[in-house]
C-alpha cells in the first residue's frame, strides 16, 4: 500500500517554517544592529561629555593653575547617575571627580576608548588629553546601561512576536483548512457515490488548481459509463440472439430422445446434450436478468418483503418436493422495505434456487425473515470453504464440486442487487454441514 501524506499539513509547514525562520533572522539582525547603534550612540555621548567638561574648565585653569573644583554635590544626583562617572586631572592631580569613581583609586584608563572590569562591573572608558594645558579628562559608563537598552529594544520586538506569531499560525491553519475545504467536500461526495453512479461532478465554483482534476474525473466517468453501456448492450443482445437457437436445439433434442428411446447407447449422449442445453439456457436467463437490471434506472418504492418472499418460496417448492427437501419457514408479517420490486424478486429467486439446488435429497432448507428486515436462508448442503466464500460473488465463479448445473452468475447478481440497495450479505457455516446466507435490509 502506497504511503499517503496530508496536503494540509504540508501547506501549513511550508507557510509556517519560513515565518519562524524569518522571525528568528529578523530578531538576530535586530539585536546585532541595535547593539551596534547603541554602542555608537553611547560612545558619542562619552566623547561629548568629555568635550563639555573640557570647555567648562579650560579657561579657568589657563588663568589660575591652582584652580580646584572640589567634589561634586551628591544631593544633585539622579538615580541612574551612579552608572556614569568622570575624573579630571590637571598637572597629574585630580581636581574633581564624581562620587561613584572612588572605586577607581589607583587606576587610570589609557587614552581613547577602552573596556575595563572594575569590581564586579564592566565599564566603558573614554580618556581625552589636552597636552597644551596638561589636562586629562576621563569619562566612564557602566555597560549595564547599554545592556538594559538592548534588552528593552529586543523585548519590544520579541513580545509582539510571541503574541502575533501564534495568531499568524492560527490564521494560516484556518485559511488552509478553508482553502482545502472544496477538495475535502468533493472527496466526500465521490466517496458517498454508489458503484452505479457515474454522473459528472457538478460544482458551481471550483478552485482553478483542482478544476482540471475534476474535468479529468468527469471525462473518466463518461468513458467508464460508455464502456459499461456497451458491455450491457452486448450482453443483452448476445443473450437474446442465443435464446432462439437454444430453444430450437432443446426441442430437437427432445424429439431425438423420444426416437432414440430404444437405442440405449444414444440415449445417454442425448441426455448429456440436453443437460448442456439447459445449463446454457440458464446462463442466458441470468445474463438477461443482469443486463435488464443494469440497464434500468431501478426506481424504488415501499414493498412488502414478506409477501414477495412467500411468492418466491411457492415458486421453488415444487423443485424442493422433487428432491424430498424439507422446506420450512419462519416469516414475519408485513416487513416493508424501500426497494426495487423486480430486483428483490430476482435476489430471492436466486438465493432459494441455490439453496434447493445444492441441498442433497432428503435435506432441509429453512427460511426466516425478521421484523427488522434480516433474511436468513439455511441449507444442509456441502457448504463453502472460507476461501470460496470470498470468491463466489465474482462473476462466473462456481465453487461447488457437486456437478450441479450453474452459470456462476447467481450470487454475483445477488451481490450487485444488495449493493444497489445498500444491503449487507454474508455467508456463514451451518453446523454440522451447509450454508447460512444472511441478507440484512432496513425495514421501513
Amino acid at each position: 500500500m502506497k504511503q499517503t501524506y496530508s496536503l494540509r499539513s504540508r501547506l501549513i509547514a511550508w507557510i509556517s517554517i519560513p515565518i519562524i525562520v524569518a522571525t528568528l533572522l529578523a530578531l538576530g539582525m535586530s539585536y546585532h544592529f541595535a547593539k551596534k547603534e547603541i554602542e555608537e550612540v553611547y560612545d558619542a555621548q562619552l566623547v561629548h561629555s568629555a568635550k563639555v567638561l573640557l570647555q567648562l574648565i579650560e579657561h579657568e585653569i589657563a588663568q589660575d593653575k591652582e584652580f580646584d573644583l572640589g567634589l561634586e554635590n551628591p544631593d544633585l544626583q539622579h538615580k541612574y547617575e551612579r552608572k556614569f562617572g568622570f575624573r579630571i586631572w590637571v598637572d597629574n592631580n585630580i581636581i574633581t571627580q564624581s562620587s561613584n569613581t572612588g572605586m577607581f583609586a589607583g587606576f587610570e584608563a589609557p587614552p581613547g576608548f577602552s573596556n575595563q572590569t572594575i569590581g564586579k562591573h564592566d565599564w566603558r572608558f573614554f580618556v581625552f588629553l589636552d597636552p597644551a594645558n596638561n589636562i586629562k579628562i576621563e569619562v566612564s559608563e557602566r555597560y549595564d546601561i547599554r545592556y538594559e537598552l538592548v534588552i528593552q529594544l529586543m523585548g519590544a520586538l520579541i513580545l509582539p512576536a510571541i503574541l502575533f506569531v501564534p495568531l499568524i499560525f492560527l490564521i494560516v491553519w484556518i485559511g488552509v483548512r478553508k482553502v482545502l475545504k472544496p477538495v475535502v467536500k468533493i472527496s466526500a461526495d465521490v466517496d458517498r457515490r454508489g458503484s452505479d453512479d457515474l454522473s459528472s461532478i457538478e460544482k458551481d465554483v471550483l478552485p482553478q488548481e483542482i478544476a482540471p482534476l475534476i474535468q479529468a474525473l468527469n471525462r473518466l466517468f463518461k468513458r467508464i459509463e460508455e464502456s459499461f453501456r456497451r458491455e450491457r448492450e452486448f450482453t443483452d443482445h448476445a443473450a437474446h440472439e442465443l435464446r432462439t437457437p437454444l430453444a430450437a436445439m432443446k426441442t430437437q433434442t427432445q424429439v431425438l430422445m423420444k426416437k432414440a428411446a430404444t437405442v440405449p447407447e444414444c440415449a445417454e449422449g442425448l441426455e448429456n446434450l440436453q443437460s448442456s442445453i439447459n445449463r446454457s439456457a440458464h446462463l442466458i436467463e441470468q445474463l438477461l436478468s443482469l443486463a435488464r437490471l443494469q440497464n434500468e434506472a431501478l426506481p424504488k418504492g415501499t414493498m412488502n418483503l414478506s409477501e414477495c418472499l412467500l411468492d418466491a418460496v411457492a415458486n421453488i417448492r415444487p423443485r424442493a418436493e422433487e428432491k424430498t427437501i424439507n422446506l420450512t419457514m419462519e416469516i414475519a408479517e408485513d416487513v416493508n422495505i424501500h426497494a426495487h420490486g423486480a430486483s428483490i424478486d430476482i435476489l430471492l429467486s436466486n438465493l432459494l434456487d441455490n439453496a434447493v439446488k445444492y441441498t442433497p435429497v432428503g435435506g432441509s432448507v429453512h427460511i426466516s425473515l425478521e421484523k427488522s428486515g434480516t433474511l436468513k436462508i439455511t441449507d444442509t448442503g456441502p457448504g463453502l470453504s472460507d476461501k470460496d466464500k470470498s470468491r463466489v460473488f465474482e462473476r462466473f465463479v462456481r465453487a461447488d464440486k457437486s456437478g450441479q448445473n450453474g452459470s456462476g452468475l447467481g450470487l454475483s447478481i445477488v451481490k450487485w442487487i444488495c449493493d444497489v440497495h445498500g444491503a449487507d450479505i454474508s455467508l456463514d457455516n451451518n453446523v454440522p454441514s451447509g450454508l447460512v446466507v444472511t441478507v440484512t435490509m432496513e425495514s421501513v
